[in-house]
């Protein structure tokens, strides 16, 4: 039963990587626009509705997880955003099916990232259990990096249909989840064998909602960095080229991938000020590239923040999955993946006004942005504080848990 519980976990956890597959898109734009030239303003569809699919899923997962099982809804989703990368791959068609396909592939994206959390709080021994869902963000940034990785390899031949040859990859975690995924909405034993009790449904805890308010204020001025640093290192402070905001890039994915490895250490280091001190060493991170004015500054601004980025991403997951149980718990997980999603997009909006007031700019949007998640942080105390006592107790807590 451990053994097959251990490889329950492993495929939830592969099926995690497997999310977030819509980002070869983003490789392949400029390909992209050379196929289509003249419609520059409609090719950019195919990088950023696959966001706005991802944060309805999300959202409407909400719905959809309390209805339907849960291994299903992870099974169709991968199965449809193969069949819509495949259709890109071996189907000549005009721009607007490569949008429509393209679209599909952020599905996985909304309804994995609000599944996966669910199902590894209830399957996973209790003393995995709060480092689980730290994993599962790893893996997903893990999955970003290879997929933008192999989509450019692919994508060298000039075509961008083979960048999508990327989605290949995801037929045997396909099989794989058809054969080994928990099906915990059909085996209630699985919880108990576990180590866990059955899941309780009441009042949605207001501790959770305080969670989701911080993740969604947070998310809207940590995506600030992403936004503007390119702009910030080519175009404002002539730092360097686009290769060098590549390698930043690159280096950002390495370091959110480790957060979520660590990311149970770090709580269990910290307690209640966890999520105060990464969202403040987050916010100094953005400083640093206006402060130092230097390609220095923008590697350890870039490492630091996505660092501590994701120590707040995984740091609430982890929270919020171990504060919340049955249809709670889904609606948490949804909302917090659906969350994400709409903190990119209000940070487009967002961001540059509050930055204009101050002079305006790349850099003063990351700047302004470093500023505003310190205050953030100082907030997040009077949430976590609770949180942390509810889920891993008043005293000793690292020594109960460790």
């Amino acid at each position: 039963m451990i053994k097959h519980r251990g490889l329950g976990v492993a495929v939830v956890l592969l099926s995690s990587f497997a999310a977030w597959i819509y980002c070869i898109a983003t490789v392949v734009l400029g390909l992209i626009y050379q196929a289509y030239p003249g419609q520059e303003n409609v090719a950019i569809l195919i990088s950023t509705l696959p966001t706005i699919v991802m944060m309805l899923a999300a959202f409407a997962s909400s719905v959809i997880l309390r209805v339907c099982n849960r291994k299903l809804v992870v099974v169709v989703s991968m199965a449809i955003s193969i069949g819509a990368g495949a259709l890109i791959l071996l189907v000549e068609m005009p721009l607007i099916g490569v949008i429509i396909c393209s679209s599909l592939l952020g599905i996985p994206g909304g309804t994995i990232a609000s599944a996966n959390p669910t199902v590894l709080a209830i399957v996973a021994p209790l003393n995995l259990r709060d480092k689980v869902l730290g994993w599962h963000n790893s893996l997903m940034m893990l999955g970003m990096a290879t997929f933008q990785l192999l989509g450019g390899i692919f994508g060298e031949t000039g075509r961008f249909q083979d960048g999508y040859k990327t989605v290949l990859i995801l037929i045997p975690i396909l099989v794989l989840v058809i054969l080994f995924y928990p099906n915990v909405d059909k085996d209630r034993s699985l919880a108990q064998a576990a180590g866990g009790v059955p899941a309780r449904d009441g009042k949605f805890p207001m501790v959770a909602v305080g969670m989701l308010l911080l993740y969604l204020f947070g998310a809207i001025f940590w995506n600030a960095w992403f936004m503007n640093y390119s702009d910030y290192i080519v175009n404002e402070a002539q730092l360097g080229t686009t290769a060098m905001a590549g390698v930043i890039g690159s280096l950002c994915s390495v370091a959110g991938t480790v957060s979520g490895l660590v990311v149970a250490f770090w709580i269990k280091a910290t307690k209640r000020f966890s999520m105060t001190l990464a969202f403040i060493l987050c916010g100094v991170a953005m400083l640093l590239p206006q402060l130092t004015q230097s390609a220095a500054g923008c590697y350890a601004g870039g490492i630091l923040c996505q660092f501590f980025n994701l120590i707040v991403v995984s740091g609430l997951t982890t929270y919020l999955g171990l504060a919340t149980t049955g249809k709670n718990a889904t609606t948490a997980m949804s909302l917090l993946a659906g969350i994400e999603g709409s903190g990119v997009f209000l940070c487009g909006y967002i961001v540059p006004v509050v930055g204009n007031l101050f002079g305006g700019g790349a850099g003063m949007n990351i700047m302004v942005s470093g500023i505003i998640l310190m205050v953030i942080g100082v907030a997040a105390y009077f949430v976590i504080k609770p949180t942390h006592e509810m889920v891993y107790g008043k005293k000793n807590t690292d020594q109960q848990h460790g």
